[in-house]
């Protein structure tokens, strides 16, 4: 009876034993799994925000690019303004007619012309339209 009742024993603890380990080796494979869909997910993110920093990268050198084409269209237009002022004082030194015209007082309606603010987008135009004074002809 002892015999038997240690063979029970023991044949119970054998398959706790064995119960046990298959659960820890069940709970290990889950975990692992886990952790191969976490690292599946974070390289997918990963690659996603690689994708978001080459278009940044992309972007930042076109921008630089355009910056230094203007940069270098804003340098000859300050070539050519100032070459082409140069002209016109040269031009003032050298011909009187043209010296006692620009120096003559402007038209009446020319001077409210240029008395007027700059429009400087869609809104200001619409603005200066709809409250605008009038240029009128100068009475006679």
């Amino acid at each position: 009876m002892n015999r038997l009742l240690a063979a029970v024993v023991i044949l119970t603890l054998v398959i706790t034993v064995t119960w046990a380990l298959w659960q820890r080796t069940n709970a290990a494979e889950a975990r692992a799994e886990n952790a191969e869909q976490q690292l599946a997910e974070s390289l997918k993110r990963e690659a996603q925000h690689q994708v978001v920093i080459n278009a940044l990268w992309d972007n930042a050198r076109r921008q630089a690019n355009q910056r230094r084409t203007l940069a270098q269209q804003q340098a000859a237009l300050a070539r050519t303004a100032s070459n082409r002022l140069t002209t016109i004082e040269e031009l003032h030194r050298e011909n009187a007619t043209l010296r006692v015209w620009a120096t003559a007082r402007l038209p009446d309606a020319i001077s409210r012309m240029r008395g007027r603010p700059a429009v400087t987008g869609a809104d200001a135009y619409h603005q200066s339209v709809r409250d605008a004074a009038p240029l009128h002809p100068p009475r006679q």
